[in-house]
């Protein structure tokens, strides 16, 4: 049996300690490859070592990458760049980085508004366009969600409550619960907003989901298949559902497996219609899905059979999905296995094109 080596590629400070192979978000999996036969090693990203990655991790077969789209002030630019040199050589790479641009950005909501789970969502490409458009009195006074391109831990997630306007005023609360709400004048408001334009950036507006109360469901796929659920009651921007009573945090986690039947409506509708229609608007094949990829959902109804009352779209993570249901890792291993053997096929058949003899 053929043993391919993988990289499993985790952020860090160029003296930092961490080790993939010794955390507990990966133990189990890196134990699933060396039962499959696969080499593992744990490997150490930030910009400064770039240089030494591009030639130390072309000898591996493939490349699990987890950093987040915003570590310690850096963004992936530096990062994607070397991944996709690492995948025109030859190693296997996921999450491909134009695949996060695809589906692991916040605009995959504008992109999915008209699917199935869509929802109420606007998108401004310029600030001038934000400007205009978001604080337009014509626009109904209500509570909105605005969410940067692309962002991880709530940074560049605000509640934005309009209910003020006519005291020129605007409610707003940050994701990563840092400053609870804050009432700005709508000038310090949109100089505040206008950060999220730079470097090409831009903002997505989706409607907030009172619904939230009933918990955030998390749907894992390996490709184009379910592997896993994960349920959080209180998750962030969770409303203060008690007069004078203090913000809830963020709660845990719970996982299930992919045949878990509470959510086994919203397996069927995934993986019959959702992810294909997804593919479909994005242009992704199945060979590029990544190896792990999450959606996250609104429960809007929870005792009904009809799937678009019961469920919303909140956003897609494609970028650093971890932890993930123990269920996830034997799909993982296979899905690693067989691109790594479709990417050598690949390259096996591209002709070697000589320099001429002098």
């Amino acid at each position: 049996m053929k043993k391919y080596s993988i990289a499993i590629l985790i952020f860090g400070e160029s003296d930092s300690k961490r080790n993939a192979l010794a955390e507990d978000k990966y133990r189990g999996l890196v134990s699933a490859f060396q039962e499959k036969g696969f080499g593992v090693d744990a490997v150490i990203y930030n910009d400064l070592l770039t240089d030494n990655l591009a030639r130390e991790l072309l000898h591996y077969d493939g490349i699990l990458v987890w950093v987040n789209p915003i570590e310690q002030g850096q963004d992936r630019k530096t990062l994607d760049a070397l991944l996709m040199e690492l995948s025109n050589k030859g190693c296997f790479v996921s999450a491909h980085p134009e695949v996060i641009l695809k589906i692991g950005t916040k605009d995959i909501l504008y992109k999915t508004r008209e699917m199935e789970f869509g929802g109420n969502v606007n998108l401004y490409h310029t600030f001038e366009k934000f400007k205009e458009e978001f604080l337009h009195p014509d626009n109904p006074p209500g509570i909105r969600i605005l969410k940067q391109y692309r962002g991880n831990g709530g940074n560049g997630v605000f509640k934005v409550d309009t209910g003020y306007l006519k005291n020129n005023k605007i409610g707003i609360t940050h994701a990563t619960g840092d400053d609870g709400e804050r009432i700005l004048t709508t000038a310090i408001f949109v100089e505040e907003m206008k950060f999220y334009f730079t470097n090409n950036g831009f903002l997505i507006d989706q409607e907030w989901n009172p619904h939230i109360i009933n918990g955030m469901v998390r749907c894992y796929l390996t490709g184009t298949k379910v592997t896993g659920f994960g349920y959080q009651e209180i998750n962030a921007l969770y409303p203060n559902t008690k007069a004078g009573g203090i913000p809830k945090k963020p709660g845990k986690r719970y996982y299930f497996s992919e045949d878990c039947g509470l959510f086994q409506d919203l397996k069927d509708i995934m993986e019959t219609s959702w992810v294909p229609d997804l593919q479909k608007i994005t242009g992704i094949p199945n060979e590029m899905m990544p190896v792990i990829w999450d959606a996250d959902f609104f429960i809007n109804k929870i005792n009904t059979k009809n799937t678009k009352e019961k469920y919303t779209l909140c956003e897609v993570n494609a970028s650093c999905v971890s932890p993930f249901p123990e269920s996830s890792i034997p799909y993982m291993v296979e899905d690693v296995w067989n691109k790594i053997e479709a990417k050598k096929s690949i390259n096996k058949t591209i002709p070697v094109v000589r320099s001429p003899r002098p």
